[in-house]
């Protein structure tokens, strides 16, 4: 009907409205991606419909393996087609006002700009419902190994979205929130922007709750975690009127409190460096939307520099591992052998292969760290590849291996690793002192054995019978109740001396 409609209208000048070259290319794939749909709604109907008969729908997707490839082009040439359909709209006002007239014709007054960006949303949710399908087959199945190869292709087209589109990043966003959140339908509009996400507790009398936001440049989506992964919608807040304060409460520390058409939310985060963030994100977002910028279609990008805080300038807010079931950036399902990682600019957790790039971060004091393949490409922009940052400018940039030492940081502190770490004699207290301690690092060799451990030693108030002398190899024997229990070795002869 569109095709129709412009094929027969004429400007002004009594020429076509639209050339038929310019309007092809405009439309692009889109006749071919129509009959495509055609076909898969028939097929998952009778599926559906003789279910009892033959439990399976992997099959439909992969018998449509190869006209899936139509997409590949339809997403790689859709900013281009954007951009002649809005200068075609601007020299013909005979082409605009048809253009205006089929967004009506759509529940909603969807634009057909916003219409023709849903077959590439539809891709997206393909991918989304196939990954639940797989999650609910047996792995013992051959409908298991059709599911994922299917899902294979799916996400594979579904990958050019992120790669091939301007606002790929922010529809992905929009997509994978509007699938998580129960209860939430339609939340991909015209214009509209994702900008921060995050779990806080809801301060009330009787206990705090776990709530998770997700702030868009003109609503606020109030939800709460639920076991599976994903959220249950509680409100969804409009940012036009609302007001975002600090309150004192006593035994609440870092209080935010959000109020908007008679609706008032009290919540607290877990440290200082957050609150600030939510505060001035949301009370950004809200003052921005107040005067127009949030209907402006302005980028995500755009969007993250009108904030006060710069990418990779302060500490950023850690989403939790488990409320993430899938890759923030590429949505891959994790699993035993696809671990989750976090962007330690950004906060999201995303996979191996989203975060296989490290930049020296300045809250870190340009220590490198691990981030996602977006914020490195927007950390390259701000401050040069990471080859053109110098050594000599923050010794820190580079690495010390130490085996094992994570872990051992997760146990004890820090400097007490360090004291572990240096201390290579022994300190000696006078021996009369009440409480007398000494402490240090010696070689043991436990009775009769030859192999000698290096270990750290700490000797306080009781010794056992004392140690008999010392010999050539600065090394002496320590005997309970008259047996030998271990020989002890010290670095030199001093410290031998010393120790004895």
């Amino acid at each position: 009907d569109f095709r129709i409609a412009v094929a027969g209208s004429v400007g002004e000048d009594g020429e076509p409205a639209v050339p038929e070259d310019s309007f092809n290319e405009i439309v692009g794939k889109l006749p071919e991606v129509y009959q495509l749909h055609c076909c898969l709604l028939s097929e998952l109907e009778y599926r559906v419909k003789h279910w009892e008969e033959s439990q399976r729908i992997a099959d439909v997707f992969l018998a449509q393996r190869a006209e899936l490839t139509v997409f590949t082009d339809y997403i790689s040439q859709y900013d281009r087609s954007m951009a002649l359909l809005d200068e075609s709209c601007q020299r013909s006002p005979t082409f605009a006002a048809i253009v205006k007239q089929f967004g009506g014709l759509v529940s909603g007054n969807v634009t057909v700009k916003h219409q023709l960006l849903q077959v590439i949303i539809r891709m997206l949710q393909y991918r989304m419902l196939l990954t639940d399908y797989l999650n609910n087959l047996s792995p013992d199945s051959t409908e298991y190994e059709d599911t994922q190869a299917a899902l294979l292709i799916i996400s594979e087209v579904a990958d050019q979205a992120n790669d091939n589109l301007k606002q790929g990043e922010n529809l992905l966003r929009l997509v994978h929130i509007e699938y998580s959140v129960g209860g939430q339908s339609d939340l991909i509009q015209p214009g509209r922007k994702f900008v921060k996400e995050g779990t806080l507790m809801k301060v009330s009398r009787k206990s705090r709750q776990p709530r998770h936001l997700f702030l868009m440049n003109d609503v606020l989506l109030y939800t709460f975690p639920q076991q599976d992964g994903k959220y249950r919608l509680k409100n969804t807040l409009h940012l036009t009127g609302m007001k975002i304060s600090k309150p004192t409460l006593e035994n609440v520390q870092y209080a935010l409190r959000i109020e908007v058409n008679e609706v008032s939310i009290t919540l607290s985060t877990s440290s200082s460096g957050e609150h600030d963030d939510w505060f001035h994100t949301l009370s950004r977002t809200v003052d921005d939307h107040s005067r127009g910028l949030g209907a402006s279609g302005i980028s995500v990008g755009e969007v993250r520099d009108k904030l006060w805080m710069s990418l990779g300038e302060k500490a950023p807010t850690l989403v939790p591992v488990s409320h993430v079931m899938m890759c923030m950036n590429c949505t891959s399902d994790f699993s035993l052998t696809l671990r989750r990682h976090h962007c330690h600019a950004c906060g999201k957790i995303v996979c191996r292969g989203c975060s296989r790039n490290k930049y020296p971060l300045k809250y870190l004091k340009d220590r490198m760290a691990k981030v996602c393949d977006h914020c490195y490409t927007e950390l390259k922009k701000q401050g040069g590849d990471v080859a053109e940052v110098s050594p000599e400018a923050s010794p820190r940039t580079k690495r010390v291996s130490r085996p094992l030492s994570a872990v051992f940081q997760n146990i004890h502190p820090p400097s007490l690793w360090k004291q572990r770490k240096t201390t290579a004699t022994l300190n000696q207290i006078p021996m009369e002192a009440e409480g007398s301690t000494t402490s240090g690092t010696l070689h043991r060799c436990k009775r009769s054995k030859k192999n000698w451990k290096r270990l750290w030693f700490l000797v306080k108030d009781k010794l056992p019978e004392g140690p008999a002398g010392e010999d050539a190899n600065n090394a002496f024997p320590l005997y309970q109740k008259k047996s030998l229990y271990c020989t002890f070795k010290a670095e030199d002869n001093s410290s031998a001396q010393r120790s004895v």
